[in-house]
């Protein structure tokens, strides 16, 4: 009998549990049932209004001089003066010495030249005195021979002196006073200092914007130690050909006197790069949108009814400046210019208040 009771009791000591269990269970009060709301995504809209709408093409480029010479001794000889101003960087007038090379030779050479003149012309006046034909046509010929020989000689003597061709700036200087040169010695180079260009790198799409260049205005930009300088300039004009490398049209704007601080707030210095706004033609009817609100290359969003709507439209311009819409977009419609993670057909959504 006792060793049946102590079977049991585990037994006992289980149920219990399992009743209390139950119990508590069954005690315990019931969770309040509640409805959670999600909240929609917010997004900012922009209200279509068709205008007329200008187009600005940007580009960069380097400043140019429009003529670049490379000066070339005609005659040899030594360098016996040499202007201060030869120094680069130095803006020359048209005229201005630059060189002196030693002329004793060609002055030897032109007095030379002149005798041998005066003596052809005596034999020619022996020849025709005494009627003799032959010696006549033979003096003719040597009167003739010194003249060009006096031509010669006055060229060489005046090439003794280098001067500058045209307004410009000395952009190298490669001799030196006393140094010996010889004929074709590489003397220096200048940059012709009357105009300015640059040449600017233009996309395909874009050119077609700016065709017209007598109506196109272009202004130059350059931030140097914190100041912003510009410059007004013209379209020259746009070459026929397309850049190998950068597949764009080369298009050249021009500055009259580019370093003239009477005409200009400041100098426009060769060498400096510079970004360059060119206008372009006007596209009527058109809305700009922002990059955000183009999704793929021509698809936007439009809010209507709470809810996201696709739509595809034509785009004319990709810039820096947006995408300027042409078609597929209505008057007062309002496009989504904020981009979500995910953004799909009828997707419900809710307006900035911003």
């Amino acid at each position: 009998m006792s060793r049946l009771i102590s079977l049991m009791r585990p037994l006992a000591i289980l149920a219990v549990a399992l009743l209390l269990a139950v119990f508590m269970v069954k005690s315990r009060p019931e969770l309040e049932a509640r409805s959670v709301s999600i909240p929609l995504p917010v997004v900012a809209v922009q209200t279509v209004a068709k205008a007329e709408q200008p187009v600005s093409v940007v580009a960069y480029g380097n400043v140019t001089a429009w003529r670049q010479l490379e000066l070339t001794a005609q005659v040899g000889g030594r360098v016996r003066w040499q202007s201060p101003l030869f120094e680069p960087g130095v803006m020359v007038e048209k005229g201005e010495p630059l060189l002196r090379i030693d002329p004793t030779d060609y002055e030897l050479a032109l007095a030379e030249a002149r005798q041998a003149l005066s003596s052809a012309k005596l034999s020619l006046a022996d020849a025709k005195s005494l009627r003799q034909a032959a010696r006549v046509e033979e003096a003719e010929a040597a009167v003739a021979a010194a003249e060009a020989r006096i031509v010669r000689a006055e060229r060489d003597l005046k090439n003794t002196e280098i001067t500058a061709p045209y307004h410009a700036v000395i952009d190298e200087q490669t001799v030196e006073l006393g140094q010996f040169i010889s004929v074709g010695t590489r003397l220096g180079r200048i940059l012709g200092a009357n105009r300015a260009e640059v040449r600017l790198p233009v996309p395909p799409q874009d050119v077609r914007f700016i065709q017209d260049i007598d109506v196109a205005q272009v202004t130059l930009y350059s931030e140097s130690a914190g100041d912003k300088l510009s410059w007004e300039g013209r379209l020259a004009r746009i070459e026929a050909r397309i850049d190998p490398q950068t597949r764009s049209f080369p298009v050249v704007a021009e500055i009259d006197d580019p370093l003239d601080e009477n005409l200009h707030a400041a100098p426009l210095r060769f060498g400096l790069f510079v970004r360059a706004e060119i206008t372009g033609a006007t596209v009527a009817s058109a809305i700009l949108l922002p990059q955000s609100a183009v999704h793929g290359e021509s698809d936007v969003f439009v809010f209507s009814n709470g809810a996201l709507q696709r739509r595809k439209v034509t785009v004319a311009r990709v810039s820096a400046e947006g995408v300027l819409v042409t078609g597929g977009l209505a008057d007062g419609e309002q496009v989504v210019v904020t981009r979500l993670d995910l953004m799909f057909e009828g997707m419900a959504v809710a307006l900035s208040d911003v």
